[in-house]
């Protein structure tokens, strides 16, 4: 398996979270949101939640200062967030990194941006072996996501079905990283190599109804957090029916016939990948034109 910048199906692009690189200066508890938001009402405006894989897995809020370019101004007429950012910059300036000494983008943002807050899909850089699957769920545009977690930006329901799905966990297993034991996910190795078949609109459907039904069991217990509901000793039975169901549509988007086992399923997924890889390979060449052509010529 090679590592990959681009998905190698008709999967949108995942990218890393942004990194603050700011010595917790432009991050904020609970406490300390309430208090900038108390004395300096206006504040509001430049608060957004704040998402990790530890705050994702285990329901914590936290909050964060995301000043864009053209409010740095403004924003830095409330004196904390002013205080805040004289801080970030005194922090920089005293890192033994050549490249975060060097950075001209401001102290009143994250070191690394790599997307704009949005709807998307999140996913843990980090989740335990011991889980059936990865906790994954969607976010609004009122959070900003952190280098600890992987975004899908502005997709389509359905390919929350498919990363969730256990075709996608075989292939997380085989070809993911470790740290200690744990699933080190990553977009270059798990995801845009995964390989998934092109689906008409009518599949696409049909899976995001069981993306539904998923969020649906979720709600019934939204007391828990995701570490809760996937813990594979504790995990409401109606929860893990709904993601049986949606293995089941899953798995039908690639043979009618079902999988017997996980290896059966890594199997079929290695053999579909080399197929991509070498019609990739192929593409734009004479190759290409002469099976099209031969198609044509059979119909």
């Amino acid at each position: 398996i090679f590592r990959r910048k681009t998905p190698l199906s008709d999967l949108p692009v995942m990218v890393k979270g942004n990194q603050p690189t700011d010595g917790g200066h432009l991050i904020l508890s609970f406490e300390e949101k309430c208090a900038l938001e108390t004395h300096y009402p206006t504040s509001t405006t430049y608060i957004k939640k704040l998402v990790g894989s530890h705050e994702l897995i285990n329901g914590i809020d936290r909050w964060c200062l995301w000043i864009r370019d053209e409010d740095v101004e403004k924003a830095s007429e409330i004196p904390s967030i002013a205080e805040r950012i004289l801080k970030v910059k005194s922090y920089r300036a005293e890192s033994p990194a050549p490249s975060t000494r060097s950075f001209k983008g401001g102290s009143h943002r994250f070191i690394q941006i790599q997307h704009e807050p949005a709807r998307a899909i999140l996913i843990p850089e980090v989740s335990s072996e011991r889980r059936v699957y990865i906790p994954m769920r969607f976010c609004n545009d009122d959070a900003v996501i952190t280098n600890k977690l992987f975004g899908i930006y502005n997709p389509q329901p359905y390919v929350l079905s498919v990363v969730m799905s256990r075709m996608h966990m075989a292939w997380v297993r085989a070809v993911s990283g470790r740290l200690k034991s744990d699933y080190s996910y990553s977009s270059v190795l798990c995801y845009n190599t995964f390989p998934f078949p092109s689906i008409s609109e009518q599949r696409k459907q049909e899976i995001t109804q069981c993306v539904f039904r998923i969020l649906e069991e979720r709600e019934r217990h939204s007391e828990k957090t995701l570490a809760e509901l996937y813990d594979p000793k504790k995990m409401p039975a109606g929860l893990l029916e709904a993601h049986q169901a949606n293995d089941e549509v899953v798995e039908r988007c690639y043979r009618s016939k079902p999988f017997e086992s996980d290896e059966e399923r890594l199997e079929y997924l290695f053999r579909l990948y080399e197929r991509m890889i070498a019609e990739e390979k192929e593409k734009g060449t004479l190759f290409e034109k002469e099976k099209k052509a031969k198609r044509k010529s059979k119909v």
